[in-house]
């Protein structure tokens, strides 16, 4: 009987403990992602190639991933979703070519990430939680992940014709 007590008692802490994405991207007040990475992309020091987020501190971080196609290094900033604020920067050594192709694809397209980025999510509902460049089967896509109220939907979006791929299934 005690154990239970003791059990019932300190479920509301634990449930309390870390705040959720879906709580925290319900905030008012926060930066849209999108005007985080126009603002980064005005600064012009490589080209956005990923966002995503997570939870530090029970505040919402963005997470930016830049690459320089000359210097071939890929950029990782971490930004406050309440005011923008640089928190980290990172960066290493890029050797891939999937992450090329689609930022060639969206140079000879004349758009920019958060353009696309903005095309890909303009009829959907939710929150973006996710969204990185990749280029597979002769393909050079936009995955992203939404987050609505029912559930997290994952989206491919063409950046050669700028609307939606159908989706494979896969597990």
């Amino acid at each position: 009987m005690v154990r239970l007590l003791v059990a019932l008692c300190l479920f509301p802490l634990v449930s309390m403990a870390a705040p959720s994405i879906q709580s925290l991207v319900s905030q008012e007040g926060l930066l849209t992602p999108i005007s985080v990475m126009e603002h980064w992309e005005q600064q012009e020091q490589g080209t956005l190639c990923g966002f995503g987020l997570e939870i530090d501190n029970e505040q919402l971080v963005y997470l930016l991933s830049a690459i320089n196609t000359e210097s071939k290094r890929l950029y990782q900033f971490e930004y406050s979703a309440l005011d923008g604020a640089l928190l980290d920067e990172t960066s290493q050594p890029y050797e891939g070519n999937s992450i090329l192709h689609a930022v060639s694809l969206m140079r000879e397209k004349n758009i920019s990430f958060s353009s696309l980025v903005s095309l890909a999510i303009q009829n959907q509902n939710g929150f973006l939680l996710q969204a990185d460049l990749d280029h597979d089967l002769s393909i050079s896509y936009l995955e992203l992940q939404m987050l609505s109220n029912e559930a997290k939907k994952v989206i491919a979006f063409d950046i050669e014709n700028l609307r939606p791929l159908p989706l494979l299934k896969w597990d």
